[in-house]
């Protein structure tokens, strides 16, 4: 599905020393085809200026969410700009995520096997409005969204088992600055 096998973007690589916990990460929709079709969603929306690029101010892999004025309290992911590019963002993980499913799908029907999908157990940031690390991964998940209903119902199509990571992780057990 995606970086780990997990449905989600590859918003915080660990491999390079790019990302370190408990950096928010960054969105990752610069390839040309990725910019085309935010251009041809924000053009339907009726915000063609929307489509230009994605946003300016959520900041870089290590940063905390109060450091970006994307992120923050109030910020723009709070905004009809942010709520837009937020469900173009996330609804294109689910496109990619229902494309695998059904291809497997048809392969494996009848066989006996059982379609299962890895979900990143984001938990930093998670006690912030934004949930930023969640955002930039592609789950549209913040006090006010659901991000992981859409991610269900797309499952439940393909009658496959959601395989939640870390739910192991305890609060007490992070550092308190990851807000977990």
């Amino acid at each position: 599905m995606g970086p780990c096998g997990e449905l989600r973007y590859p918003s915080y690589p660990e491999s390079n020393g790019t990302w370190r916990f408990p950096g928010i990460g960054e969105f990752q929709f610069y390839d040309k085809y990725m910019k085309a079709s935010l251009e041809a969603a924000a053009d339907a929306n009726g915000n063609k200026d929307w489509g230009k690029s994605g946003p300016h101010d959520s900041g870089h892999y290590n940063q905390f969410p109060e450091d970006t004025r994307f992120f923050r309290r109030g910020g723009t992911w709070d905004t009809d700009y942010g709520r837009f590019f937020m469900e173009w963002y996330s609804g294109k993980l689910l496109q990619h995520g229902d494309r695998i499913l059904r291809s497997a799908d048809n392969i494996f029907r009848g066989t006996g096997a059982k379609l299962s999908v890895k979900v990143a157990g984001i938990h930093w940031h998670y006690k912030t409005r934004s949930h930023a690390a969640e955002l930039t991964a592609g789950y549209y998940n913040t006090k006010h969204s659901d991000g992981y209903l859409p991610i269900a119902r797309m499952l439940a199509k393909y009658d496959a088992v959601l395989n939640f990571t870390c739910m192991e992780m305890r609060d007490n057990e992070q550092p308190q600055h990851a807000d977990c």
